[in-house]
């Protein structure tokens, strides 16, 4: 090979940073990507078996929370490519613009939103709620703010002061709509995040004690807070007698036995009995639809999509690559577990939606976002990959030229 092709040779394939998508793509992208295909499928049939006599009473179209559903998908697709395509270190010289546009959206909805079922949390018939999308936003922020701290991190008034009243700005407008499951999904998200960024003992143990305090005022200030522990306190205390949401949620689920009904079979659901289905309680329908096996094949799923999200951020060339894959994947865990905690009574319950399943377009839409700056870091560790194979490859070409010249004669 002479030497302008092997100089054509290397500058053929893609640097890092670069805009070029390459393909194929790696076994762990496709596994991300195939895994979260297979949850939102699974969900969009959950949602048309808990809605499909509801919507052709109220809007004569059984395929109606589908469609919307589908569309939140087909959009998140689209982003999801593009941020897929793009490298993820060009994303910090957007955090800061993202992150006043998200609290400008939290306070505006308190100023010009909705109120539907108590709260004001959303716009446009509650088909847009900004605080799911400045879960990824604030993810994104911390990403980028945090590593630039260095051993100030450790510091308290210029580390654990600064943290907190970042945190803060984004938390409170969100407990004042009020939604207080997303709110303190959104403060465990940034903790771990700051812990993993190098937090010292004595920071984690005061954020402990300040969060503690935060959370006993919110139960005061905020009468179905304090309703829902008092419902959960009992359900510890006596099991039997559970009573309310706990009580259908968990009679549905037993009642699909180990292999389920079948989609149109699900009576608690149909019957009106299980409150939001579609939504909050998805799982009860999951449980009577295909029973004991396809609760466990989902939690599977996203176990294993989960422990992905792990290895990606733990393997990330970068520290910023590293927080945002860890709060990515932290936000679809947490989510997660607290729906299923809440539904099962281990936590008291939320109305916290369980992530890439349950109906809503804006929730929907913000986890593809955030898959999408995921898959963007696993990427990049194939790029990488490439990139000290062509090193390799360069060198090895370097030295068979030396051997092979004059002085190699």
């Amino acid at each position: 090979m002479t030497t302008a092709r092997r100089r054509w040779y290397g500058q053929s394939i893609p640097r890092s940073g670069s805009l070029a998508w390459s393909f194929p793509a790696s076994l762990l992208e496709l596994a991300l990507l195939i895994l979260m295909a297979v949850l939102v499928l699974v969900g969009l049939s959950l949602v048309y078996s808990a809605t499909y006599y509801l919507a052709q009473q109220h809007f004569a179209d059984p395929w109606y929370f589908v469609r919307r559903q589908g569309g939140a998908a087909l959009l998140g697709t689209l982003v999801l490519l593009g941020l897929w395509r793009i490298d993820y270190r060009h994303l910090q010289r957007f955090s800061i613009p993202l992150a006043v546009l998200g609290v400008a959206s939290l306070i505006a909805v308190l100023m010009v939103g909705e109120d539907r079922l108590g709260a004001r949390r959303a716009f446009s018939g509650g088909s847009f709620q900004p605080a799911e999308f400045v879960k990824p936003i604030i993810i994104l922020y911390l990403a980028t703010w945090l590593p630039t701290k260095g051993e100030r991190l450790r510091e308290l008034s210029r580390g654990f002061i600064p943290f907190l009243m970042v945190l803060s700005v984004v938390v409170i407008p969100i407990f004042l709509q009020p939604d207080l499951g997303t709110g303190l999904l959104i403060a465990g998200i940034a903790a771990w995040m700051f812990v993993a960024s190098g937090a010292t003992l004595a920071q984690v143990l005061l954020g402990l004690a300040v969060g503690a305090g935060v959370f006993g005022v919110l139960v005061r200030v905020h009468p179905h807070a304090m309703a829902r522990l008092i419902s959960y306190l009992e359900a510890l205390r006596n099991p039997d007698n559970v009573r309310g949401h706990l009580s259908v949620v968990w009679q549905a689920i037993r009642s699909g036995g180990l292999f389920g009904k079948g989609p149109g079979a699900i009576w608690y659901t149909l019957s009106g009995q299980v409150p939001l289905p579609h939504s909050d309680s998805v799982f009860a329908v999951l449980g009577e639809a295909f029973g004991f096996m396809g609760v466990i094949s989902v939690i599977t799923l996203v176990g294993i999509w989960v422990g992905l999200g792990f290895f990606t951020a733990r393997q990330a060339k970068d520290a910023f690559g590293g927080l945002l894959a860890l709060g990515v994947t932290l936000w679809i865990t947490w989510q997660g577990l607290i729906n299923l905690g809440g539904l099962i009574g281990v936590i008291p319950f939320s109305g916290v939606p369980f992530p890439f399943i349950s109906y809503g377009g804006s929730a929907l839409l913000s986890e593809f976002v955030g898959v999408g700056m995921l898959l963007s870091v696993a990427r990049r560790l194939r790029d990488a990959d490439l990139d000290r194979r062509r090193r390799d490859r360069r060198a090895r070409l370097s030295s068979a030229g030396r051997r092979g010249g004059p002085s190699g004669r």
